[in-house]
């Protein structure tokens, strides 16, 4: 019987946070879902980290009885406080998300860097080329609504190979 593992990970913005969820049988990765959601920088941080919350919940209710083996998210580190507060904001919300189906992270956060040369081949790769590699790990023919999506696709796949689930 084939073993099915899903890697869940968040690339997480207060302005356009992404999720994916990819499935990895026989070495294969598969996305399974994407999603992305925008927020208004006019609105309160209250009311974005709310939103931001509200979709986390309903992308993980989606797939939870599927399960979840691997949880992961990116790393952000501004240079200033004006930077990582909305960062941090978003990562609260998602946090207070995960709690709500007592999940827990799997993983220390990643860098971009660590998981575009993962995936991409190049630490420093330009977003189409992290989106085209994405699709060549995956064989996913469609669109990415964001390169959120994309990002948080690469960061599964990088979780998959450190995971020894796909060479």
């Amino acid at each position: 019987m084939t073993e099915i593992k899903r890697v869940l990970a968040f690339d997480i913005s207060l302005g356009q946070p992404g999720v994916a969820l990819i499935e990895i049988a026989d070495g294969a990765a598969t996305i399974i879902d994407k999603s992305n959601i925008k927020t208004s920088s006019k609105d309160s941080v209250a009311v974005r980290t709310s939103i931001v919350y509200a979709w986390a919940v309903f992308f993980m209710e989606k797939h939870r009885k599927k399960g979840f083996d691997y949880i992961a998210r990116e790393l952000f580190q501004g240079r200033t406080w004006k930077q990582n507060a909305p960062v941090f904001a978003a990562w609260s919300a998602i946090d207070q998300a995960l709690k709500v189906f007592e999940l827990n992270y799997t993983h220390d956060p990643v860098t971009p860097a660590s998981h575009f040369k993962t995936v991409a081949k190049n630490g420093k790769a330009k977003k189409p080329e992290v989106a085209q590699a994405v699709r060549e790990w995956t064989g996913f023919k469609g669109d990415f609504a964001s390169d959120d999506e994309s990002d948080a696709c690469s960061l599964a796949l990088h979780i998959a190979v450190k995971e020894g689930l796909i060479p």
